[in-house]
């Protein structure tokens, strides 16, 4: 299935900061004969506007992020990201099972080289895959490069078309953080950026029943959920496959569906906005 590319209207906001950011350094050369802390100011403002569009997850200043998606229904699409995990993949995928409900998995590269069997597996039981990066570097990839960027996107994509029926048109940034480099390569590669409405914040949390009571509290129909999975095999392997069957229970006693939406319900602002 071609997924339809993102229309290609004018980023004005994108426009603006770039363009502030080189007549930053002219005005700040102009005013530092009038006062140096006032001279500074352009410049210090640049920066902020660059590192807030760059760090705040789902923000929009450099290009869309797909927060939500279009439906009349009481659905939501469920992304898991991390995997696959040996330690759990195939028990999330027992859960989706049990719950009747289809999911999106946002894969690593090196990891999914490490199991292509579990992403066979994940296609096999009727759900997705997605691009997550190659080694998921979040701690940096807010600040890297083109040549960077494009390596960590092409070496996934290249294992998630290593078998038949392996389409990877969504990509998700390492913590969601993308700096102004992110949207023309994906642009390139035809891949839509995804973010999410609502998060268990279940990398932090250490209770389970408050990751899903937040992600239920939170949720309405459109939004798209993020769990994780391959967190904390050591001291608590059961964290994560709980945390998604009491999502999963709790989703469906207010009667809400996960689904995979279609590429043309995507949109940009969040569920209930």
């Amino acid at each position: 299935m071609e997924i339809a590319p993102i229309p290609d209207r004018p980023n004005w906001a994108r426009r603006f900061l770039l363009a502030f950011a080189v007549i930053a350094p002219c005005l700040a050369f102009y005013l530092v004969r009038t006062n140096l802390f006032l001279a500074l100011a352009p410049i210090f403002l640049s920066h902020i506007l660059l590192l807030y569009a760059t760090l705040v997850a789902n923000c929009q200043w450099f290009g869309p992020v797909m927060r939500s998606f279009e439906t009349t229904e009481p659905e939501v699409w469920l992304t898991i990201d991390d995997g696959p995990s040996p330690e759990h993949t195939i028990a999330m995928l027992d859960l989706l099972d049990r719950f009747q409900a289809r999911a999106t998995f946002f894969v690593i590269g090196h990891r999914a080289e490490k199991c292509p069997h579990l992403l066979t597996e994940i296609l096999a039981r009727g759900h997705e895959i997605a691009n997550h990066t190659y080694s998921h570097p979040s701690a940096t990839f807010w600040a890297a490069g083109p040549g960077r960027i494009s390596a960590e996107i092409d070496l996934c994509a290249e294992l998630l078309r290593a078998g038949p029926d392996r389409p990877a048109h969504y990509f998700r940034a390492p913590a969601g953080l993308k700096n102004v480099f992110v949207h023309p390569e994906l642009k390139r590669r035809r891949l839509v950026l995804i973010g999410w409405t609502v998060r268990g914040l279940d990398t932090v949390q250490r209770d389970p029943a408050q990751v899903a009571g937040r992600i239920v509290r939170k949720t309405r129909p459109g939004a798209i959920v993020v769990l994780h999975e391959g967190q904390r095999v050591a001291k608590d392997p059961a964290f994560n496959p709980r945390c998604l069957e009491l999502t999963l229970s709790g989703l469906l006693e207010k009667g809400y569906r996960c689904v995979i939406p279609r590429p043309e319900q995507l949109r940009p602002h969040a569920a209930g906005k």
